[in-house]
């Protein structure tokens, strides 16, 4: 429409002076004022761009109907036309390219150890957590039909993981710095793919387990989508390395950025508009707003999105399909090349 408005400044002068410069010039030619002056009246009509101003519009409201249908809200016609310009997806890990839940990925028992008997006793020592992790551990132990005790007493160390009492004596579950602090060895290479939970039974190493975001199974044909559009991917995340380097190579993510916390977030945000142009982020938690404001359009997954995410979001998608993402930018090019 801006475009129109300036097109239009140009224009409309130079039909109308044209339209006037038909009537007469041919008219004291050829003395045949009627003929040049229906002629001139009728450039006028054919020439008036109000075809051309209505349809811009429409085509855009065209296409936010279209989005609607698919479950996807563009903001108005600036959300919708910027879809466009984007040269670059960053998409958030946790509710975007994995689920929400963790699940046990792998368990890793010390020499002497048996897989069942690990898992029971960091099963029993977090039974009575409220930790995502923690219920993951125990979904595991019950899904493999393993004893899970009550512990006699338990004492949850903040930041750090658990201390409990079991029959078979006192269980340390949590990260490698609580094994630090009660001063037991633990394998110093991390593994491949998740949070490392680690375990230990009256002060010796027991063995550790791997646990892990399940992959969304709508991701992979997502981030193919957006690269058949000529779209890089990236992924920032606050993940070790290695385990956003395994979530990016089972999915197709072009580039992904380790250890962040939520503001590191947006100064990488910036990096990157810098670098690569446009930028597109697509997240869903309430520490993804001030990075949806930074970029140039922002996508709320809206299934189980914030509040503050999708009111601060220019589009946000009704269910948890990052191949909606692809379609969004699909639906946005339309408008543009109607008009």
């Amino acid at each position: 429409e801006r475009f129109i408005s300036r097109f239009a400044r140009i224009y409309t002068p130079f039909v109308v002076f044209l339209a006037v410069g038909t009537a007469i010039i041919p008219s004291l030619i050829t003395g045949d004022w009627s003929y040049w002056v229906y002629t001139a009246l009728s450039s006028l009509v054919i020439s008036c761009p109000c075809a051309l101003v209505l349809s811009v519009p429409l085509a855009f409201f065209s296409g936010i109907g279209a989005g609607s249908k698919k479950g996807i809200l563009f903001k108005g016609g600036v959300s919708l036309e910027a879809m466009n310009n984007v040269k670059v997806v960053v998409m958030d890990k946790t509710g975007t390219i994995t689920k929400g839940n963790f699940v046990l990925h792998a368990a890793l028992p010390a020499e002497g150890t048996k897989t069942a008997d690990l898992l029971s006793l960091c099963a029993s020592s977090e039974s009575t957590s409220t930790h995502p992790i923690a219920h993951s551990i125990v979904s595991a132990a019950k899904s493999a039909n393993l004893e899970i005790q009550e512990p006699q007493s338990v004492e949850e160390l903040a930041g750090h993981g658990i201390r409990a009492t079991l029959s078979e004596g006192e269980v340390l579950c949590g990260n490698r710095k609580l094994m630090d602090q009660f001063g037991i060895q633990t394998p110093s290479e991390d593994t491949s793919y998740g949070t490392e939970v680690f375990a230990a039974l009256n002060g010796k190493y027991t063995g550790r387990l791997a646990i892990s975001h399940t992959i969304n199974e709508d991701a992979t044909p997502a981030l193919n989508a957006l690269t058949r559009l000529g779209i890089k991917t990236a992924m920032p995340t606050r993940d070790a390395a290695d385990s956003a380097e395994a979530v990016a190579k089972e999915t197709g993510i072009d580039k992904v950025y380790a250890k962040l916390l939520p503001q590191d977030k947006v100064s990488q945000l910036s990096k990157i508009r810098t670098s690569d142009g446009e930028v597109m982020f697509v997240g869903d938690g309430i520490n993804d707003a001030p990075v949806l404001a930074l970029s140039n359009i922002g996508i709320a997954m809206g299934g189980l999105g914030s509040d503050a995410a999708i009111e601060t979001a220019d589009v946000a998608i009704q269910t948890d399909q990052p191949s909606k993402i692809a379609t969004a930018i699909r639906i946005g090019r339309q408008p543009r090349n109607t008009v």
